[in-house]
């Protein structure tokens, strides 16, 4: 296997490893644990390997018993927030003057088959409202050469406006392509991203998400998140 493939361990692919660790760290994984995730044991075993030689795992060697363990769940996070910010997303703005957009949004997402999940603070809010934003943020799951065909359609649909700049509605293409639809979940009828991807996608946009994720940690951690 190319090494090229796993050059960033906080890859699409690789972070599905990560995230599986950071489900249950007090787990002992084994390569074999990671392949229900479509992982196979090859990329598994380099990750770990990447993961041990960063100091986030520590690997046991027993032979056939052997595994590994997380033991630096706050330098894996710190890591990850440094590699990682929502500008790695391919994203655009438009603008919408009503104040029904989520329901017109998703309704037309539904009607065209098109899956969704609310992010920053159109996910926070759902939750418990902080930071003062009023923007909308979601990702869609299109393929990057449908991606602006499929809004320019929208546009006409839903009186959305593209303006020449700026705007109250973010659409993006997750970077975390492999975990941003799987992971998602239903909050007050809609689809949001999982509580950790909110976590990092909350931590890298400046000025004011920091402030909105730590005010939810609270949140994370009576929801039984470990990463918190």
């Amino acid at each position: 296997m190319p090494n090229q493939f796993v050059q960033n361990i906080f890859s699409d692919r690789s972070s599905l490893i990560l995230r599986k660790i950071l489900e249950d760290p007090e787990k002992k994984w084994t390569t074999l644990d990671f392949v229900p995730l479509g992982v196979s044991k090859g990329l598994a075993s380099i990750v770990l390997a990447r993961a041990e030689a960063q100091g986030y795992v520590e690997r046991i060697s027993k032979g056939p018993k052997s595994y590994s363990r997380l033991i630096r769940k706050e330098k894996l996070l710190k890591d990850w927030l440094n590699a990682y910010s929502f500008e790695k997303n391919l994203q655009t703005y438009y603008y919408y003057p009503k104040s029904d957009f989520l329901k017109v949004c998703t309704r037309y997402l539904e009607n065209k088959k098109v899956s969704y999940a609310l992010t920053l603070f159109s996910a926070s809010r759902l939750i418990e409202m902080y930071v003062k934003d009023e923007r909308q943020f979601l990702y869609l799951d299109l393929e990057r050469n449908q991606f602006f065909p499929f809004l320019k359609e929208m546009e006409l649909q839903t009186g959305l406006l593209k303006l020449v700049t700026g705007g109250n509605l973010c659409f993006a293409m997750p970077f975390y392509r492999g975990s941003v639809f799987r992971d998602s979940k239903e909050l007050k009828e809609y689809r949001v991203v999982s509580d950790l991807q909110l976590y990092l996608d909350l931590m890298g946009f400046l000025p004011v998400g920091p402030e909105e994720a730590e005010h939810l940690i609270p949140y994370f951690k009576k929801k039984g998140a470990t990463f918190a």
